[in-house]
């Protein structure tokens, strides 16, 4: 068997344990010393890799698209887009991701030294994600951009619950309301905004999206999973009005 196809036969062994959930199986596909990076820059080691499949992620789809492998003596490197249907805490992660993975020889065998992963991918002439209307926005993102003041946040909220907590800096707005308050509030209709309500439950978030949107709003997005992952993660709240 040649070194590519051993390289080829890896990658979908390692494609059939992410599908199946078979954590015991990444003991002998990834190297001692693995690393596993995720499109938005977490790094796991082999130990963290493996147990994403003891907890409550499930792969209802994973195939890896249009394998290359370029060999370097005892070094492989694979490219290929990762396709998934995935849920994690009850949310549902339907994408495709750039893959990047290096394999190294191991006496007679190959195992994974790292993988990389960077999108979720996008149709090149699409606009980019913060030009998107409508589109949704990651915590991470969402914290990164509160803290360097480039967005407004809006909580979708009534008034009570926007009182009790809200996220750093943000204005209360319903979709009730938006088409009499919406301009004064918010007077800029083409600054970034990102809306948010409870969680990835919550209607109210989209609908102020929405309405924001048809009120001529140009770059309008949500923060889907709410006040309630952003609690979670134990990132910062304020009160009151």
């Amino acid at each position: 068997m040649s070194s590519e196809t051993q390289v080829l036969d890896l990658v979908n062994r390692w494609a059939e344990a992410e599908l199946h959930g078979d954590a015991d199986a990444f003991d002998d596909l990834l190297g001692a010393d693995f690393a596993g990076i995720g499109p938005v820059g977490f790094v796991l080691d082999k130990g963290q890799w493996a147990g994403r499949h003891r907890g409550d992620l499930k792969n209802h789809h994973f195939a890896i698209l249009q394998p290359s492998v370029r060999l370097h003596g005892d070094t492989a490197i694979v490219g290929g887009i990762q396709e998934q249907r995935t849920s994690v805490r009850g949310h549902d992660v339907d994408h495709s991701f750039r893959l990047t993975l290096v394999a190294v020889r191991r006496g007679d065998d190959w195992v994974i030294a790292n993988i990389q992963l960077s999108g979720p991918l996008q149709d090149p002439s699409a606009p980019p994600p913060f030009a998107r209307p409508g589109g949704r926005v990651a915590r991470d993102e969402l914290r990164a951009s509160i803290e360097a003041k480039a967005v407004t946040v809006v909580d979708a909220l009534p008034a009570a619950p926007y009182r009790r907590r809200h996220l750093p800096g943000a204005l209360n707005l319903t979709a009730e309301d938006a088409a009499g308050s919406a301009g004064e509030l918010l007077p800029d209709r083409t600054a970034p905004i990102v809306a948010y309500s409870t969680d990835a439950d919550c209607d109210r978030g989209p609908a102020l999206v929405a309405e924001l949107t048809r009120l001529g709003y140009a770059n309008v997005r949500l923060y889907a999973d709410g006040i309630e992952d952003w609690a979670a993660a134990g990132l910062p709240l304020e009160t009151g009005a």
